[in-house]
């Protein structure tokens, strides 16, 4: 058995009924494989499994996915959006939420991942896509610098590589700036920034811009 050497986290893994093929439904599973309180390794196993008999259609392990260092892994959802990446083809994708500890320096992250069932098998086709990002500066009262990211992925007409489609991220950054004035905490400066990113579909999978890399 592979997971022989793991210890399945029951509490993070997650299933739902794939809503466009309910006879599939979707499962994963953190297996961790070394745990300290700032750090550890941790697999992320996705499975797909009859809906009618719970048998396993196909199953990949991703090495390492999960694993966390001072910014720590807060949860996974499915996100069952209906990714047409080619033709008829339809991904589903899992989104990793994380965080660190920090107070006075709040970080979030959430990335989302993509997956297709080609014949048997189940791979990979887009990894670590940061959809969204926030994180800042401030005491803990008032006065501090913020910025949060939000991103929307578009699938386009245009057919790329191996007949899949390009993807684009469309992006809104706020930027803002806080301070107290007369006793009250109020917003100084704030600004939007709002911008687009093509991905485009390599030899096996999307690649990534490097401004899209998580951290």
């Amino acid at each position: 058995d592979e997971r022989g050497a793991y210890r399945v986290d029951a509490r993070q893994s997650i299933c739902k009924v794939w809503p466009a093929r309910p006879h599939l439904t979707l499962v994963a599973v953190p297996l961790l494989r070394e745990e300290h309180d700032d750090h550890g390794q941790s697999d992320l196993e996705v499975l797909l499994l009859d809906s009618a008999r719970q048998d396993v259609v196909a199953r990949l392990i991703e090495p390492n996915r999960l694993d966390w260092d001072a910014i720590f892994v807060d949860g996974i959802e499915f996100d069952t959006a209906p990714y047409r990446l080619r033709a008829q083809d339809l991904a589903f994708g899992v989104r990793i939420k994380r965080r660190n500890g920090s107070a006075p320096n709040p970080f979030h992250e959430t990335e989302l991942n993509l997956y297709e069932l080609d014949g048997q098998h189940l791979r990979s086709v887009l990894s670590e896509l940061v959809v969204q990002r926030s994180g800042g500066e401030w005491d803990t009262h008032c006065a501090g610098e913020f910025s949060e990211s939000t991103g929307v992925v578009i699938i386009t007409e245009r057919v790329g590589h191996a007949g899949y489609r390009d993807l684009q991220l469309r992006m809104s950054a706020i930027h803002s700036r806080s301070t107290e004035v007369a006793g009250d905490c109020q917003t100084v400066e704030r600004s939007t920034q709002r911008s687009r990113y093509t991905i485009e579909y390599g030899d096996e999978r999307y690649l990534l811009p490097l401004e899209l890399s998580p951290l």
